[in-house]
């Protein structure tokens, strides 16, 4: 199933993100003696396939002696050892390389289960949550535009994350205040978003929902 948001999108809003909030158990891999040129990064040990690394994770590159430490926006895996990459935001003839590098330390780090909560709460405020669960559908296909949904799964997402790392932090922390900002803020997206059904992928718009109405256009 896809989520509505990825790793790459919370770093639109949160750039330092990868840095403030380091969850090993969501460690996909590392690696060392790593090159970076252009929009390639090969790592010896980087098992990308095996680890599951896609487009739209997020790849840290380090290393203090050549001035590296960055996060940068995974667009293909190659193989085991390859994959490219581009800075955050940016793709096709519009992507931005990477530095010029060798013997960089990599990290992936992914939000994926926080996407996953993400997007099942995003079915239930919409009352999709049932037809969701048919095993041969997938709601992600009947959306006609599925980006109405980005900026409240990507608010939703941070709103977890740092209401998790505020536990037992200390109030200057500053955290459990952007915890607070993102919940209001993935409030005001919910409010404000719109989504069109086509179940049956003919083109036609067969349900239209918003919290404020629901009315059936299937024609």
């Amino acid at each position: 199933m896809t989520n509505f948001s990825t790793d790459a999108d919370l770093l639109k809003w949160e750039p330092a993100l990868v840095r403030e909030i380091v969850l090993d158990h969501q460690c996909l891999t590392r690696a060392e003696g790593v090159i970076a040129e252009a929009f390639t990064v090969t790592a010896a040990a980087g098992q990308f396939a095996t680890r599951q690394v896609r487009p739209g994770h997020v790849v840290h590159l380090s290393n203090p002696d050549q001035g590296v430490d960055g996060c940068y926006e995974v667009l293909s895996v190659e193989s085991e050892t390859e994959l490219t990459a581009a800075c955050v935001g940016t793709a096709g003839e519009h992507a931005v390389p990477l530095p010029s590098a060798t013997d960089l330390a990599l990290r992936i780090q992914t939000f994926d289960p926080q996407h996953e909560e993400a997007r099942y709460a995003l079915l239930a405020r919409f009352g999709l949550e049932a037809d969701a669960a048919e095993p041969a559908s997938d709601l992600a296909d009947w959306i006609a535009q599925r980006r109405a949904l980005r900026r409240a799964s990507v608010a939703l997402v941070l709103a977890t994350l740092y209401r998790g790392q505020a536990v037992g932090s200390p109030a200057e922390s500053g955290l459990a205040a952007k915890a607070d900002h993102y919940a209001r803020l993935y409030e005001d997206e919910v409010a404000k978003a719109r989504l069109i059904l086509d179940r049956d992928a003919d083109g036609r718009a067969d349900d239209v929902r918003s919290l404020s109405s629901h009315r059936l256009r299937r024609t």
